[in-house]
Parts: structure tokens; sequence; C-alpha cells
């Protein structure tokens, strides 16, 4: 029986498909990205429940903090309150009253022109009289139109004149104080009243009291613009109510109804779910999908070749993963009963210890940008003062990389810690200066804070190395460091069975190693690498010169191309030892081309010599190679034939020394060795600078003794009885 589907796939083009490069990429970065939304998502949004207004509550909601929380509906009410007794804001209208009089004027003037005019006017007058009337709807005039009409039809001008100036007299009197829109009705009145004190005709009055009504206008004009910047004024000076909430202090008791203010309450403390739950998510992607771009750009662009390993990828992501993890969990821990105290939970951020690994692991250079990031994210993280908590975070991650930057032994990763405490402290006091809330006991929790974690980054770190370093096969400063101890298995047994190369050896490293930092090489590597590059001569020992005991050279009894056999294979010896040995491969490649493709001359003339056919093949007297890779094996190369060359000198003179060495480094560039490495002709001269004065130091000139002083140490070692005496200048 066969299930259609499934058996039928092609399992083989699956599974290559998961054994690309590519698809791991895309698989591990979206495993990446969702853990990282998730610690991120678990600080922002951390609530439980989401409870509505009058919902009866099913269980009994505590506060799981000690918290400072906004009473905001009685904080609302003193507010409006506040802007309840704010008064409204005019600005003067310095025009009014010339406007109220010209209108008083127009009217009283077209009135003279309807009636002198030799037209019919009844129509005209009820026109203009319609107009005027602007008589609020409250108030309901006691005239009609036809009564007024035909009043005016039989008003001399001089009447008119008199309403007129009257008119005039009584508006300027009610608009000689400030007049706003609320007191016109009081006006109106006070208008009316007037007029009808006055000694005119009925009908008089009324076209009185309907001017002025209608022409009286507001002196100070509201300003709603100011009035709402004064009341809001007075809003933003009313300080938040604040209740204390207690750890364990019951907000909601089961049972009873849900009221907004509690639902406010259980927002403010993280407990209660927000409306902006789902935009929240969003961001909190859009943030972790831009900083991912970010990186994976940066390495892209400026650490090709970790971007295209796999699996130092993963070990990014995994010490991101656990400093921001190990962040997270640290700020859940509550270190006092006052707010004030367990706000500082923040600086407890390991990040110095991420930053450490990376630079030890991969490249400083790269661990400062990585520091930089993780401090983003103890910010995001974190509660309370999230710009402080990442600015202790990335000079504590800073000031870690400092001082791992070159280690020269074991225990600089201690102090590491110690540095990284002491600037956590100054951080923080500075921090806290910086704000202005100055709280002695707050300050001292602090600096213990700040102290802590510089320690633990430091027993984080160590404890990690090892572990990491094995997981990703990663030869750190740490592993050189452990294989530059003499005790170790090889370098013991090169001591003991090769004393000659031992001592060899340690010159070349001594000597490329006072090159190495000068020209950008890592010094530490150059030195381990210059301990076991010459490992494979334990094999035949006594084919090397350096260690011959005797006059006896086994050289001279065998034919030429056996000897270069011999001397050209301690350097596939040497490879064979050392995996045995498990020494990382970055080593071994300092065994594997610290002679490169060089040719074995010394051999190669002494079969050109004894050869009367010509047949001699120049490629069976070379190394296999391959060339130098790297400064710091290149380095080697130089300071090995260099070290040799130099020993040889009978009489070896600052110039002889200088003149051998200018030789020996052209002649590696002229034979093509130093063309697969990154030397420039200005690290050659620096090298060549450093070799000389070096090896003048080594071979510097003997004082030569008067005779009166050699014929007084003759008499002295005769009474001392033996040869082993000699003068202190000589020991």
């Amino acid at each position: 029986m066969r299930i259609p589907g499934i058996l039928n796939l092609d399992w083989k083009k699956l599974l290559a498909f998961f054994h690309r490069s590519s698809t791991k990429k895309v698989l591990g970065l979206t495993l990446f990205f969702c853990i990282t939304i998730l610690l991120l998502f678990s600080r922002i949004s951390p609530q439980q429940v989401t409870l509505k207004p009058d919902e009866v509550a099913e269980r009994d909601i505590q506060s799981n903090i000690s918290a400072v929380v906004v009473d905001r509906v009685q904080t609302d009410e003193l507010r409006r309150h506040a802007a309840s007794k704010v008064q409204k804001v005019y600005q003067e209208d310095k025009y009014a009253l010339d406007n109220t009089r010209n209108e008083i004027n127009g009217f009283y003037a077209e009135l003279n022109t309807i009636i002198t005019s030799s037209q019919d006017k009844s129509e005209e007058l009820e026109a203009l009289l319609r107009a005027a009337n602007q008589y609020p709807e409250t108030m309901k005039p006691g005239f009609t139109y036809r009564e007024l009409r035909q009043y005016l039809l039989n008003t001399d001008p001089e009447d008119l004149e008199k309403m007129h100036q009257t008119t005039l007299g009584i508006v300027d009197s009610l608009m000689d104080q400030p007049v706003t829109e609320e007191a016109l009705p009081d006006l109106y009145s006070t208008a009316i009243v007037n007029i009808d004190s006055l000694a005119f005709a009925p009908q008089a009055r009324d076209i009185m009291k309907m001017v002025s009504i209608s022409s009286i206008k507001p002196s100070l004009v509201f300003n709603p613009e100011a009035t709402e910047e004064a009341r809001q004024e007075a809003m933003d000076d009313v300080k938040p109510v604040q209740k204390t909430i207690k750890v364990g202090e019951i907000i909601v008791h089961r049972g009873e109804r849900v009221t907004p203010e509690q639902i406010d309450t259980l927002e403010q403390l993280g407990i209660q779910r927000s409306k902006s739950y789902p935009l929240t998510l969003v961001g909190a992607g859009i943030f972790v999908f831009i900083t991912f771009w970010i990186s994976i750009e940066f390495l892209r662009r400026y650490y090709r070749k970790v971007y295209e390993n796999d699996a130092l990828m993963i070990l990014i992501a995994l010490v991101f993963i656990i400093i921001l993890g190990l962040t997270r969990f640290l700020t859940v821990i509550k270190l006092g009963d006052t707010p004030e105290i367990n706000a500082l939970s923040g600086y407890l951020a390991p990040v110095a210890a991420g930053s450490m690994l990376i630079a030890i692991l991969l490249d400083n250079r790269l661990a400062y940008f990585l520091t930089m990031l993780m401090a983003i994210y103890v910010g995001m993280v974190t509660e309370g003062n999230q710009l402080f908590y990442a600015i202790a975070a990335f000079t504590g991650g800073t000031v870690g990389i400092f001082q791992v930057y070159r280690l020269n032994q074991t225990s600089d990763l201690a102090r590491s810690g110690l540095y990284v405490a002491l600037i956590n402290i100054i951080t923080i006091i500075t921090l806290t200066l910086i704000s202005g809330t100055f709280n002695i006991n707050v300050l001292l929790v602090g600096c213990i804070i700040g102290a802590v974690n510089g320690i633990t980054s430091a027993v984080l770190m160590i404890g990690a190395l090892p572990y990491l370093e094995t997981a990703f096969s990663i030869t750190s400063m740490i592993k050189l460091l452990e294989l530059s101890n003499p005790n170790h298995e090889l370098l013991r047994r090169l001591l003991m069975e090769a004393p000659g190369t031992y001592h060899h050896s340690l010159m070349v490293a001594n000597l490329a190693e006072s090159a190495a930092e000068p020209i950008g090489a890592n010094p530490l590597l150059v030195r381990v690498g210059a301990y076991y590059h010459d490992i494979g001569k334990v094999k035949r020992s006594d084919y090397f010169v350096e260690n011959q005991r005797t006059f006896d050279n086994p050289h001279e009894k065998i034919a030429p191309a056996l000897s270069s056999l011999i001397i050209t294979s301690h350097v596939r010896e040497g490879v064979e030892l050392a995996r045995e040995a498990r020494i990382p491969q970055i080593i071994i490649d300092f065994i594997e081309q610290h002679h490169g493709t060089s040719l074995a001359k010394y051999f190669y003339s002494r079969a050109l010599e004894e050869d009367r056919e010509g047949n001699i093949n120049e490629n069976n007297f070379r190394y296999e190679g391959p060339k130098p890779q790297t400064k710091e094996v290149a380095l080697v190369m130089l300071a090995d034939s260099v070290e040799a060359a130099v020993k040889s000198l009978t009489e070896p003179s600052p110039d002889r020394i200088r003149n051998m060495v200018d030789r020996i480094i052209k002649d590696k560039l002229g034979d093509g060795q130093l063309e697969s490495c990154d030397l420039t002709f200005k690290d050659l001269d620096i090298i060549a600078r450093s070799f000389c004065q070096m090896l003048e130091g080594i071979y510097h000139k003997r004082i030569e003794y008067p005779e009166i002083i050699v014929k007084e140490f003759e008499k002295r070692r005769e009474k001392h009885g033996g040869s082993d005496y000699k003068p202190a200048e000589q020991s």
C-alpha cells in the first residue's frame, strides 16, 4: 500500500534544498527573528487580562510590582475645574465706535435722500426700515412699518436731524465703556429705556431704537484661540494625582464590577492589555526587521567571510539571544520595595559579556557594532529610564572590548571584569547627576549593581568561552595562550628531541612578534605560530644543522635529492603531528606555509654540481607549499629565514645584518613567495627595520678586555679552582 503524495516526493532534492547555504541562512534568520520579537514583546506587552468596564472579575487581580500610578479620573476632574475658572480672553476692536457711527450716519443720510426725492417713496422707505430692523428674537418691537413710513413722509428735515444727533449721543454714551458680546442685550435694554424718556413722537422713538440696536457693536471681541491656550495652561499646571501601589495589593476583587478607574490602574501596571496591542506587535516586528537588515548589510559589506560562514552567523545570533534573554530575566528581578530601587535593575544587563565574547572569538571592530546594537535592545526590553540603561550597557561593553583587545595572559580576562565594573560605576554616577534626582541610597545601590554587572559579565564570558570555542571550532586568543605554554606536549617534545630547533623557534617568535603590531598583524598569533612552525623536525632532528651536536653531517653521506626530500618533509610531518595533537588549523597554516614553495638552494646547488647531464628538475627541490596566505604566516617565513641566515654570519656587524635582512626579503619577494598575502612595501620596510633593530641588539659587539684584566681573571680562576669562573660582565 502506497500513500500518494508523500512517497512520491523527491527526498534527495528536498534534502539538497535544506542543505543549501541560502536556505540555512533564511531559516536561521527567521528563527532568530521570531525569538528576538518574543523577547522584545515580552517587555512591550506583558498584559495578562482583558477587562471591560462593568465586567465582573472572575478572580482577584493584584499587582506583582510596587509602582506609583496616576489617578487619571481625579486628575482630569481637577484639570476641568481649573479650566472652568479661566475667564474668556477678549481682543479690543479699536474701530467699533467709528463703525457704529458710520452705520447711523449712513442710515439717516439714505433716509434724507429718499424723502427729498420726487419719486414714490413708500416702497423705498419700507425697504430701508426692514433692512435696519435687527431686533433680537427675544425683543419684540411695538410698531408697524406702515406707521413709521407715514411718520417719515410727514416729518421735516429738521426733526430728522434732531433724531440723527440724538441717536449718535445715546450710542456714544452706551459705548463709552468696553462692550462684549454678552453685554449687548443689556445695552439694548438701556438704549430703549433712554430713548423712551425723550420728548419725541412715539414713531420717532421707535426709529431711534431700531437704529441704535442695529448699529451697536462689541468693542471687545472674543478670542477663542487665546482662551483655549489659557485653559490648556491652567490644565497643565495641575499636577497629576498619584497613588502608590504595593507589591501584592489587590486592584480588583473577585466578584466585583470593574470600574474604568481600575482598568486605568491595571493598564499603568502592565496587567491590562492595551488597545494598541496589535499595533505594538507590528511596531516591534518592523523595528527588529530594520535592525536585522542593517546588521546583515554591515556584515555583507565589511565582514564578508563572517557573512558567508554559517557557523559564525549562528555564533553571533546565539550570543545576541543569550545576552538579550539574560537581560530580560534580570530586569524582572525586584531589588527592593521602592520603585526607585527596582528601576535600577536595567543596569544589570550583561552586554559587556557579549561584547568581549565577540571581540575574542571574532573581531574587536565587529564587537563595537554589535555592542551598540545590543545596547539599543537593552533600552527596548527594560523599564524605566531606558536611555540611561542603553548608555550604561554601551559604555560597559566598549570598555570590555578595550580590555580583551590584546590578551597576554589569562588573568587579563578576570581583570577585564574589574574595568567594566569601574566604568559602570562612573557611568551610573554620571547619569544620576544628569537626571537631577540625586538620592544617596539609590546611588549606592546603583554603584553596587554596576560592580556586580562587571564581575558577572567577566564570569559569564570566561565560563562560555571554552564551550563556544569548541562548538564553533574557533581559535581565540585564550586558546593561543594555552598553546604558547612551554608545557604543551609538542613543545616539550621539541625541547627534548630537537633543542636547537626549539631555541631557533623562540628566536623566530621574538623576531616576528617585534614586527607584528606595527604592520597590523596579531602578535600573539605570530608568536604561537612561530613556536610550532618547525615542529616536524622532531622526526629526524639530526638532519637539521641546529640540532647536530657533533661535526658529523648525515647529508654528506646521501644524495642531494634525498637530503632535499628529508628537509622538505618536515613540513608534512609537522602537519601530521599537529593534527594528531589537535592543534587548530590556524596554527597548522604556519607549519604548511612558512616555507611556501621556496627552493632548498643548498641541496639544489649540490645536485647541479653533481649532475653532468643536466637532468635536475628544480621543482623536486621546492617545498610543496602553499605560499603564505596571511600577514602573520609571511612574517614567520621572513623571520625564519633571517634568523638562520644572520646566525651563519662570522662577524655579524650592523651593516652585514642590514644587508642580509634586505637580501632575504628581496629574495622572497622576487621568488613570488609573498604574492598571496596582503603585505605592502611599507610593511616590508617596517619588518626590515624591526628585524635589524632586534638582531643588532642580540649580536652586539663584545667588550675586549685589556691584558691586565685578562691576567687578573686568570688569577681568580686559579684561586677558585675551576674553569667555570667568569667575570660578571660576561655572565
